[in-house]
């Protein structure tokens, strides 16, 4: 699929290795997630396409896929909202636990969604996401890069936990921390991982609120 990245960006084997550009293989994140849109509506999009298309950045990307229709609300088709919390525990759990690649069950592997269905997720997202780009670039790498992960990865199983309470207006907060700890992680910008940690205490503060303001209203009517 045209929106893949080269294996071998890095050819030392680190995604985030401090000798690329900054765009590697100048590929912007936003040109990703346009391509992801773009194409036959009628085309399918599985799982294992979308890991053999972002190859070894497949962690930064897979988790900004998954997060984005949560950041910026948009018309999901049905079933779509359903598989994404899933895979954003999976994904931050295998990165708090070092993996250095992400794995699936075979069966979510195989699971597809119209290309449509997937624009109409994510289209909404791009303009947000090149609005982002005009401010990131490599810098404070020690918690941006490769070997980063296990932080990042606690910041995403985190926040994917906050997404996936029943919580009606608690999901926004929680997504941008991790579209801002995934965009990070990509860019190797650690001013925006730093920013993904401190929208994480936000939306953690939020959701508790929400919890604490329900529970409130549930015991004054019963």
């Amino acid at each position: 699929m045209s929106f893949a990245s080269s294996p071998h960006d890095d050819p030392r084997g680190d995604p985030h290795g401090a000798g690329q550009q900054h765009h590697p293989n100048g590929r912007k994140i936003s040109e990703i997630v346009a391509d992801l849109c773009n194409g036959d509506p009628e085309d399918r999009v599985s799982l294992h396409d979308l890991l053999h298309a972002f190859e070894i950045r497949a962690f930064g990307l897979l988790v900004l896929v998954f997060a984005l229709p949560n950041g910026v609300p948009a018309p999901i088709a049905p079933g779509l909202s359903a598989i994404l919390g899933a895979p954003l525990l999976w994904l931050g759990a295998q990165m708090l636990l070092g993996f250095e690649h992400p794995w699936f069950p075979r069966s979510w592997l195989q699971r597809s969604f119209r290309r449509a269905d997937v624009a109409r997720a994510l289209r909404r997202a791009i303009p947000v996401i090149e609005r982002i780009e005009r401010f990131i670039k490599p810098r404070v790498q020690l918690i941006a890069g490769f070997r980063a992960r296990r932080l990042i990865g606690a910041l995403v199983l985190w926040n994917a936990f906050l997404l996936a309470l029943p919580i009606p207006f608690g999901n926004l907060v929680p997504a941008w921390a991790i579209i801002l700890t995934a965009v990070g992680q990509l860019e190797r910008d650690g001013v925006m991982v730093a920013s993904g940690f401190v929208t994480t205490l936000l939306g953690t503060a939020w959701v508790w609120f929400l919890i604490t303001v329900g529970l409130d209203i549930i015991q004054k009517l019963f």
